[in-house]
């Protein structure tokens, strides 16, 4: 059998040490992968010795991913480039299995366009910081499009997944909670030791890709 390949879409660097909450627990997962998958990071470049819109195999914690780089690091919009190499990530991703693993709500659209169904994964909500929960009207109407657009959301929040299920009850059937841990020293366990958590995670992508093939006519897997 193929195996599963994983398009994760975050602007981040897995060759280079984490510098926030979401590239830390990327590289957590990545280094987790298992032997069933194969993935392809689809980010920026922050070394800067890499040509854009072409993959690139690196290693990442003894696990060999697939690296396509779509701009320099702080060199122009993420959005932008994503949309200028649309055609080699469509490539890149291509497999008789695939799925797409987003981080951030902005590019869940986009990401749309690669042709292949989405886990979303919200690690924080966008209202907890907000005066009474209040934010932009841009803010909130590119959640609302995600969340609507996404196959399946993965929220690492609590508080968030309470607020999904109750202000969004359309989407509130393809959402669960994976709390995972901040990594900040809060008395929380380490990320690294919550190996349980993080093969929940894989095991999401998995049955998306057995509901994906049931929807175009194919047995799901044993």
């Amino acid at each position: 059998m193929s195996a599963h390949r994983l398009c994760l879409v975050h602007p981040v660097d897995p060759r280079v040490d984490p510098q926030d909450l979401v590239a830390s627990r990327l590289r957590t997962v990545l280094a987790a992968k298992p032997a069933d998958f194969s993935v392809l990071v689809v980010g920026v470049d922050a070394r800067g010795d890499l040509a854009t819109g072409i993959s690139s195999p690196v290693d990442v914690d003894g696990r060999r991913v697939d690296f396509l780089p779509l701009a320099r690091r702080g060199e122009g919009s993420f959005a932008a480039a994503l949309l200028r190499h649309l055609s080699a990530v469509r490539t890149a991703a291509r497999a008789e299995i695939a799925s797409l693993s987003v981080h951030d709500f902005t590019w869940v659209p986009l990401a749309r366009l690669v042709g292949r169904p989405i886990v979303l994964v919200v690690h924080r909500d966008p209202r907890a910081e907000a005066v009474a929960g209040r934010v932009p009207l841009t803010t909130a109407l590119r959640e609302t499009l995600a969340l609507r657009v996404a196959d399946r959301i993965i929220g690492c929040d609590v508080g968030f997944v309470h607020r999904c299920r109750d202000v969004h009850p359309v989407v509130a059937g393809k959402t669960e909670l994976l709390a995972l841990a901040t990594g900040e020293d809060d008395g929380a366990v380490p990320l690294i030791t919550e190996d349980a958590r993080i093969s929940r995670l894989w095991e999401r992508h998995r049955r998306l890709f057995d509901a994906h093939a049931v929807h175009r006519g194919r047995p799901a897997a044993a």
